[in-house]
């Protein structure tokens, strides 16, 4: 694909945006399902059932996202996403019945994940040299979208904006990157090949019944469903359970992803030279350790729940590189379930923690976090062992 110097930034700061409004979008559930919860008079489990919605959308749009991308090209995927987001975001925000709000926020879970496909699909085409380069920056966008949003939101409902409104708001955001998306102009690919489109099932079956990749399969659903448990119920449970205000709860969700950012940052560092699987034992039993402390310990240390984000942030790139790393015919076809069991634990996480928030409070589904994390741990011991054993 033959592209100028000026297509190649063009299409590169529509990648970067993709991601910032990723990171932007994403993130408005954890600041705004308590005012909707008080709002619309729902219960937590209907808020679980809200964001399982989501990353329901989500899920499946790392299915057809690729296969849209493939018929039609990566820029009208991107295009897509933005419309998604469009009209989830005005139906979400005008939302008065469980039924809307799923309905609305499914939409949204599928302009998401388009996002997070297409650009990272586009940004590795067009940068292959130094796609390393280019992939963490495009993380460092989503980071950076992640720690404004809970900022911006938390202000807003602090001078007595509804949620509907700041959702509304963040029209001003999608509408423009989405314009962009349009006219971006990207060359269309050439179509795959007949042998590329083919699964080979019998080498499916090999990969799935490899207890290394199995046990890292464990590991990203876990790990996911803790993340994003965490970035829905973080704000919730600091303003019941620590009686902090939205101003300062909402602070501390942007700390929780400012300090995922700089812990990827200087992850890339020292992940490679302490081993993979080493770095991502010691960061879990650091996650298992905060979450602990931020809430069972003095409400004075609550904050510590915060520097969760820097225990998560090379969780999901490094497991990422441990699973690019096992021998297998079809590694993208285990890639691709690496990333689809991470979906599902996005799914299941916050959906169950809302349902046990309703059953027996809100500390003890917050500590549903603590076994995600605790299964990690364990998943990866016995990884260890096995390599030491082999």
């Amino acid at each position: 694909m033959k592209l100028s110097q000026r297509q190649v930034w063009v299409i590169t700061i529509g990648c970067f945006l993709s991601y910032f409004l990723f990171g932007f979008i994403d993130n408005l559930k954890g600041t705004t399902i308590p005012a909707i919860l008080k709002d619309v008079g729902f219960n937590y489990s209907k808020g679980g059932t809200i964001i399982f919605s989501e990353y329901t959308g989500f899920f499946l749009a790392t299915f057809f996202a690729g296969l849209l991308a493939d018929l039609l090209g990566k820029k009208f995927s991107l295009v897509l996403a933005g419309l998604c987001l469009i009209l989830g975001v005005i139906g979400y925000a005008s939302s008065s019945h469980l039924a809307m709000f799923v309905a609305f926020i499914f939409l949204i879970g599928l302009g998401l994940g388009s996002l997070e496909l297409s650009g990272s699909n586009i940004i590795s085409g067009i940068h292959e040299q130094h796609k390393g380069r280019y992939m963490n920056l495009l993380n460092a966008f989503y980071g950076i979208g992640s720690i404004i949003t809970p900022i911006l939101a938390g202000h807003f409902l602090n001078i007595g904006l509804s949620f509907r409104t700041i959702y509304r708001y963040s029209l001003f955001v999608i509408v423009p990157i989405t314009v962009y998306f349009i006219v971006m102009r990207y060359p269309r690919d050439t179509a795959p090949d007949e042998a590329e489109k083919k699964i080979d099932f019998k080498d499916l079956i090999q990969i799935i019944s490899q207890k290394d990749v199995l046990l890292m399969y464990v590991v990203i659903f876990a790990y996911v469903a803790a993340e994003i448990g965490m970035a829905t119920w973080m704000v919730e449970f600091f303003q019941q359970e620590r009686h902090v205000s939205v101003v300062a709860s909402s602070l501390y969700l942007s700390i929780h992803f400012a300090g995922m950012t700089i812990g990827r940052l200087l992850g890339s560092f020292f992940v490679d030279k302490a081993g993979h699987l080493k770095s991502l034992l010691i960061f879990s039993l650091l996650a298992v350790l905060c979450i602990s402390l931020g809430i069972f310990g003095p409400p004075s240390i609550a904050i510590v729940l915060a520097f969760t984000g820097f225990c998560f942030s090379i969780i999901f790139p490094t497991a990422t590189a441990v699973v690019s790393g096992i021998p297998a015919k079809s590694s993208g076809t285990m890639l691709g379930m690496f990333f689809a069991c991470g979906g599902l634990g996005g799914m299941i996480g916050p959906w169950l923690i809302g349902f046990i928030n309703d059953l027996l409070g809100l500390k003890i589904g917050m500590s549903v976090n603590i076994l995600f994390c605790i299964i990690i741990v364990f998943s990866l011991i016995t990884l260890l062992r096995q390599k030491h054993c082999s």
